[in-house]
């Protein structure tokens, strides 16, 4: 394997690096760069999910029937008895009320929050398997020697291409993967999807992840060599991300369709889904930096997921 360049997610960059930014396509030295900033946003995914089951609505409505419940079995005979001035007096009732309520609302997160570790296996799943992210097994990719002129190195080094990654103060901090769908295509339209993204947390508002969505969408562009004359790009989105959506619509992306995850009961319950977004574009130049970019309505691409 190629030696790596390092990066620690938990740690904050090399401030005594030079402060340039730029972006590059995926070598095989930044092979672990790209698969842990992909893993890492992914996982983000998971507490965006967690946060939205423990504070939505029914997670709340659970708790106070059950907490009312218990509680008028524990002090309603007193309260019947002497009234609020007797169950205020009833310190030792009152405080088992809170310790029950504390540990049902424990043990109920815990259970409904699983529901989403289906992501942390996700994320983990793609150490060993990330050719549908990267195009590419990333392991195969880090072993290539760069300037080696054999068959195998020709043919999947320029696989880097469809992935960039950014670099600042010489540590990567953002990354986008694209892949062509052939099976979608057909001669009027080239549809790719972008498959994976990450950004570290600190960056993610600086505007990295609008200009990755940029480079996609000329990306696309170049790829479509059969000269189609309409590109789709999609991109897989969790209905909990609403940041994520805001920035795609801010491109003209639009809503296509939904899908549940492992067709869970709980995740339905509690709105959690997966989003189909895509974009439509109509190539009246074959110069990357001049897409037009056409509004559609949702659901008008005419591609499933």
């Amino acid at each position: 394997m190629v030696k790596q360049k390092e990066i620690r997610l938990d740690q904050p960059i090399d401030h005594n690096a030079p402060p340039t930014i730029y972006g590059t396509k995926l070598t095989p030295s930044l092979s672990n760069a790209a698969l842990n900033l992909t893993i890492d946003f992914i996982r983000q995914k998971q507490s965006q999910a967690n946060t939205k089951i423990m504070t939505h609505p029914y997670s709340a409505l659970i708790i106070v029937t059950v907490a009312s419940l218990f509680g008028y079995w524990k002090v309603g005979w007193i309260y019947e008895a002497g009234g609020w001035d007797l169950v205020k007096q009833s310190r030792d009732e009152i405080f088992s009320i809170v310790v029950f309520v504390t540990m049902f609302s424990s043990i109920l997160f815990t259970v409904l929050t699983r529901t989403t570790d289906f992501i942390k296996t996700t994320s983990e799943d793609l150490v060993n398997d990330n050719e549908g992210i990267f195009g590419v097994e990333l392991k195969t990719f880090a072993s290539l020697n760069e300037n080696s002129n054999d068959k195998k190195t020709k043919n999947l080094l320029p696989k880097g291409d469809n992935t960039q990654i950014i670099i600042y103060r010489d540590t990567p901090i953002a990354v986008l993967s694209l892949i062509p769908k052939p099976e979608l295509s057909n001669e009027e339209k080239f549809v790719t999807k972008i498959t994976g993204c990450g950004v570290r947390k600190v960056y993610y508002k600086s505007g990295i992840i609008e200009d990755l969505i940029d480079w996609a969408i000329y990306r696309s562009n170049s790829l479509n060599v059969g000269k189609a004359e309409k590109i789709i790009v999609l991109i897989d989105v969790m209905s909990t991300d609403l940041d994520l959506k805001k920035k795609l619509a801010l491109k003209n992306f639009k809503f296509v369709e939904k899908s549940y995850y492992n067709n869970s009961n709980v995740l339905k319950l509690f709105g959690i889904y997966n989003e189909v977004w895509g974009l439509n574009l109509n190539v009246t130049s074959l110069d990357d930096s001049k897409v037009e970019q056409i509004k559609t309505k949702p659901g008008a691409t005419g591609v499933d997921k």
